[in-house]
Formats: C-alpha cells, structure tokens, sequence
C-alpha cells in the first residue's frame, strides 16, 4: 500500500451542497481515502490553506479528430488550396499527446469524445498509457443520416446510413473497438425528423442490446423530441432552433436525459468565421499556439448565423431539474482542445447559471454523462482521486476556476509548469496570437516586467508597452500581423513581420528579435528590413 498523501487546510467545493472549510482530502493508492480535519500520521501533507478544492473538470463533448483551429473542417470552409485535409489530419495526431497535457493543465481530468474515425479508439489507447492524459471515452464514426463529401477519407469521422440495415451494421463494426457510447448524427437537410427516425431508432435498438447508450447530435426541437422518444440517453447539444416547452422537459425528465449545451461552439463558428473572434486570456495562455495562430489567418468572410435560443433553453432545462453536462464541442473551429472549459462555464453563467450551478455541470453532471458518477464528479471516499486546487473561490467568480494552483489525477499532483513546458519559440508565438486577437492583458503577459524595446521602437518597462499598445489595439481593431519568415536560435527568436489591417491602410515590415529568459520575453530589437 502505498503512502498517503493530503492536501490539506482548503475549502472543498462539493457539488449540490455546502462548500466544506477546513477539510483534509486524504488519498491513497489513486482514490479519496477520507475527508477528514487534520492530515494522518506519516502522509505526505500539500498545504492548500486558503484554497479551494474541486473535482476534475469533465469536458462531456470534444472531439480529438479535430484540432480547433481554421483548417479543420473543409465541409464547413473549404481552405484545402492553402492547407491540404490530409495535412490537417497527420499534424492532428501528431499533437495528440500535446492535446491531452493541454486538457490535464486546464484541470480536466476527463473527457468524453463525441464520434471519430476508427483510430479515435487507438486515441484512447495512447492516453491511457500516459499519466499526463485525461481519462477517455469516446465512440467511433457518427452513424449519420448526412455524410459531408468533404471529410469523406479511408477512416471517415461521419458515415452516412442511407437505411436501418446500415445503422445496424455500422454499430456492430464498432462493437469489437468495446465503444464506451454510440452518437447518432441527426442532420435534417430540409426534411421532416420522421423520415431519418428508422434509422436513429434501429441505431438506438442495436447499441441498447449492446448495453450501450446512445448519445444523438439533434439541435431543433423537433428533432431531439423524435430521437429521445426512440430511446436516446445523451443530447449532445442544446436545442437552438426555438423554445423548448413543458412537454419536452418533462420527456427528457422522464426518460433520465443528459442534455449538454455546448453554448460555445456556435459563438465561436460565428466569430471566427466573420473576423470577430474574442478569445479569453485563458484560452490564449493555454491553446495550443499554432493552432490558435490558424484562427487569425486572413480569409473571405464566411457568415454564420447565431443561436440564441441555447441559452434560454438551458436555463429552463437546468430550472426543469434535469441533469446538465458542460461540454465544449472542442476541436471545433474557434473552440480550442483544454481551455475552451473555462468558457464553456462563463457562458453557462451568462445564461443564467450561478458558478456553482455551472461547475457542477462540468463535475458530478459531466460524472452523470460518462455513466460514472460513482467513481467520478465529486470528492467522496471511494471515488477517484481527481482533484484540482485552485487559488480563488470558483463560487465568487467562475473565472477563478482557470486560476490552477496543482492539478490531481489518480492521486498524483502536478505542478502546471510540470504538465506543460513553453518553449521560446511557442512563447513568441503566443504573443504574435494575443497580438492579432487585439487582446492586451494576453499580450503582455509574455513580457517582462523590465521589458526593453530597442531600435525602431524604444520603450521600457510593461507600463509603457500598456498605454503604447493598448493605444494601438483600440485604434485598430483589424491589425494582423503575419510571420513571414523565422529563425530561431535558442532562446533568441528573430521574426520578420508583415503588419496589415492598420486604420490609415498603410502596410508595414518589420524584423523583430526577442529575447527569452525565465519564461518571459525580457528584450525586443527591431531591426533595419532589407
């Protein structure tokens, strides 16, 4: 048996009840040995006096086949000239193991990964193998009733099922991959729900009889009321279309429905694909910087309606008493792979959640959605030792949730700096992105407090990088800086820039040199261009 370890002194947030102060979490072995007062003799003792305790984020809805960045989603924007499906698909997989330490960072613990191509079961094998991963469950290809000819490959995402014969016959090619769910992609085209209903119902029979359940992508009323009546368990998103009304919740109350929101998602397709896209600092900080560098490239308007319905419906679904997962659709242009969470929450809270309400959702709501509330979502004894400090009171302000002191999975703590290293490289980088996002506070966290500009620009210190860029941010909304060439050499990174979108329509070049020191850009040149 191994030592005990306690985090002791902190307030733990307990979902549906009380915050408990003073608490000791004792865990042993990967799970919750006790709650108790004081740290038992000979455990390892974390001090979290003054901080908060909350179980493992669950993000209930990503997806690992996409990256979250532009090129992701050829049926949605076609951009395949500049950067080939192919391509988009290889540096996905690639990043995997990236993209796990990214959601272990943001102190998501676990994950459900709503539909992929076959290799998303090798996904879940490769996270299971590393300590740094979220646990995973996840499904295989969507059983469809529309296949995007755009994402049709060898390994497809969606396969479309043009009978119940084919529904049948697509779940059972998943049964040997063990399958932790089967998704059903309900895509109207124009047509009534009934005529798609042979087929999710036939999908809906075969994954039952398989003690599957069955989570269905339905986002018009209409739709999710004929999927849930089949037999669904899970409704992967919110109703958009319109309001849903009484009978609809008392169905969904009824039947014992999971519904997650995914509130974000549409906000994110409309922002990015109009050149409005507003990022958090978290998400900033915590996106993979080259995939968020994506969401800035320069590209024709693509409009995007918005759905504000999501929000008023989750309010009367969560009043109605039915359980509510947080789930960010991540991997989904705009919406990126970790961070995205602490958006996913803050929108919750505009729609008219409180922040414990809302971080419930993303604990023992998520634990309910995974089928695992007995051994996940809450800080109970027996249950898995998931666990994230945090710095702020996450009821005060669901902001506070990003603010991660240690991250605790399976009983083994990890300092944020331990889960995911910066190069300096990924540092300019997430600079570069802050810039073009116009986002002031992000960009200068990658500054030093002594900060030297030199050469074209001379300036010291972060309070005159603040008024001189803060200044610069506000009179042109649509700067974009692209990177046309760049060498790096160790810690010292030399960028030339081309400099677009400036309120007097004047283009600029510029060669900049950062320097990197202790995590932070401590010195800029700006250099003569050729």
């Amino acid at each position: 048996m191994k030592q005990a370890v306690a985090i002791a002194g902190a307030t733990l947030f307990r979902p549906g009840q009380d915050p408990l102060p003073g608490a000791t979490v004792v865990m042993r072995d990967g799970s919750i040995e006790s709650i108790t007062s004081d740290p038992p003799r000979g455990a390892t003792v974390i001090d979290a006096t003054g901080r908060w305790v909350i179980p493992g984020l669950i993000d209930a809805h990503i997806h690992f086949f996409q990256s979250g960045g532009l090129y992701t989603r050829p049926d949605i924007i076609d951009l395949t000239s500049r950067v080939p499906y192919d391509d988009e698909r290889r540096r996905i997989r690639e990043r995997l193991d990236d993209t796990f330490a990214r959601y272990v960072r943001c102190g998501v613990t676990s994950v459900m990964d709503c539909g992929g191509p076959f290799w998303n079961f090798d996904v879940r094998t490769q996270a299971a193998r590393s300590p740094l991963a979220p646990r995973v469950a996840l499904t295989g290809p969507l059983v469809s009733t529309y296949g995007p000819k755009a994402l049709q490959t060898e390994d497809p995402p969606i396969i479309e099922c043009a009978t119940a014969g084919d529904a049948r016959a697509l779940v059972k090619r998943q049964l040997p991959h063990r399958p932790d769910f089967v998704k059903i992609w309900y895509i109207l085209l124009n047509r009534p729900a009934e005529s798609h209903l042979p087929i999710a119902r036939a999908a809906i029979d075969e994954a039952h009889a398989a003690g599957l359940r069955v989570a269905v992508h339905a986002t018009e009323l209409e739709t999710a009321r004929a999927v849930v009546q089949a037999g669904a368990d899970i409704l992967v998103h919110s109703v958009f279309d319109r309001e849903v009304d009484e009978a609809f919740l008392e169905l969904l109350k009824r039947r014992g429905v999971v519904y997650i929101p995914t509130l974000m998602v549409v906000e994110r397709y409309r922002q990015t694909l109009s050149h409005s896209l507003r990022m958090t600092t978290a998400e900033l900080r915590l996106g993979n910087p080259w995939v968020v560098s994506t969401l800035f490239d320069r590209f024709k308007d693509q409009a995007r309606p918005s759905a504000p319905a999501g929000a008023a419906n989750l309010r009367r679904v969560h009043a109605g008493g039915i359980t509510v997962a947080a789930g960010t659709d991540a991997g989904n242009i705009g919406t990126p792979h970790g961070p995205a969470i602490f958006r996913e929450l803050e929108a919750m809270v505009e729609a008219g959640l409180t922040p414990a309400q809302a971080l419930t959702c993303a604990t023992l709501g998520g634990a309910r959605a995974l089928g695992r509330e007995r051994d996940l979502g809450s800080i109970d004894p027996c249950k898995r030792a998931d666990l994230v400090v945090l710095d702020g009171d996450p009821t005060a302000n669901i902001a506070n949730v990003s603010m991660i002191r240690l991250v605790v999975k399976d009983g083994r703590a990890w300092r944020p700096e331990e889960i995911l290293a910066e190069s300096p490289v990924d540092l300019v980088q997430r600079q570069v992105n802050a810039y073009n996002a116009g986002h002031l506070e992000a960009f200068l966290e990658t500054y030093s407090d002594e900060i030297e500009i030199s050469g074209a620009l001379e300036l010291r210190g972060k309070a005159a990088m603040r008024e001189r860029y803060g200044r610069l941010f506000a009179e042109n909304p649509k700067n974009h800086c692209e990177i046309t060439r760049r060498v790096v050499e160790g810690r010292v990174v030399t960028d030339d820039e081309h400099i677009t979108g400036r309120a007097d329509g004047v283009e600029r070049r510029a060669r900049a040199r950062y320097e990197v020191d202790g995590g932070l850009i401590r010195r800029v040149a700006f250099l003569p261009t050729e």
